[in-house]
């Protein structure tokens, strides 16, 4: 399915590239200085990997969604957890990968959708 390009391919990876960043900041981070939570982490993470979804199809437009970005964003989930086994005043969980994976498949449903819909609408709007 070709991308949707709104945003220009250098623009997009470099928000990719900061939103990796920093969402390995925030989870690496001590639980009492997060900056930005929605008090519930399962939400959190989930929001998390929607975005990043939504980016690295922006950034990576050739590559297939669900055998190569979503399942290359849920390593990196799974590469999060296994940070913070080995971080002080933070844990792993597994609950937490499949929060992240949630977040992926909800944006990948939603885009399915979306190209359904443009599709619908090109043929003759049924």
């Amino acid at each position: 399915m070709p991308r949707l390009p709104w945003l220009p391919l250098p623009v997009a990876r470099l928000a990719l590239a900061l939103a990796v960043i920093a969402i390995m900041v925030l989870a690496l981070m001590p639980t009492t200085t997060v900056p930005v939570t929605t008090t519930w982490d399962k939400l959190d993470h989930a929001l998390a990997f929607l975005t990043l979804a939504l980016l690295a199809e922006q950034a990576f437009p050739g590559w297939p969604f669900w055998r190569g970005l979503a399942l290359g964003l849920l390593a990196y989930g799974v590469g999060i957890e296994i940070a913070q086994w080995f971080t002080p005043d933070r844990e792993a969980s597994l609950l937490d990968v499949l929060a992240d994976g949630i977040g992926i498949a909800i944006y990948g449903v939603a885009r399915q959708l979306t190209a359904a819909w443009v599709r619908t609408v090109a043929v003759g709007g049924r």
